[in-house]
């Protein structure tokens, strides 16, 4: 009976520790999508770049307001090998479309309307942006967007260039 207890915690701990995200962590993958469901997110083919991975929705004021922040910090480190990828969360694909005709973003964008990226990554607010080394390991999770957040994401982000 012991034994059965005993695995059945490791069975949880091992399951709780594959679907969330953690500092130090190898980036998991997720089943987003292009728009038109053509395409999957492959995260894994970005190793060897920094990468930053924006948990946003439509209805959510500081995800748009970091929007034009990643873009223009991604267009700026862009041939450092730095590279910016929203994953939307909306159910409603065409909703967020058309939000981002209107966004001017240049990276790439995917779509995850069931959730299961958000869970997978063990996401608790809006937006969620996670920083992964040239390794594919998380090296930073931040929650929220403000002005004054601006200074320490730009700061991460040439420190891991540079490693």
């Amino acid at each position: 009976m012991k034994l059965k207890v005993v695995a059945a915690f490791c069975l949880i701990a091992h399951c709780s520790m594959v679907l969330s995200a953690e500092i130090g962590s190898s980036v998991p993958s997720c089943p987003a999508t292009s728009a038109y469901r053509t395409n999957r997110l492959d995260i894994s083919a970005y190793k060897g770049k920094v990468l930053l991975i924006d948990f946003w929705a439509t209805w959510c004021g500081p995800c748009r307001k970091a929007m034009p922040f990643l873009n223009g910090l991604r267009n700026e480190q862009l041939k450092d090998g730095f590279e910016v990828i929203g994953i939307n969360v909306d159910e409603d694909i065409e909703a967020a479309q058309e939000y981002l005709k209107s966004a001017a973003v240049d990276y790439p964008m995917s779509f995850n309307p069931e959730g299961d990226c958000p869970r997978i990554f063990g996401v608790t607010a809006m937006p969620s942006s996670f920083i992964v080394d040239k390794q594919g390991r998380i090296r930073m999770i931040h929650l929220g967007f403000r002005d004054e957040d601006k200074e320490g994401l730009r700061k991460q982000i040439t420190q891991l260039l540079s490693e």
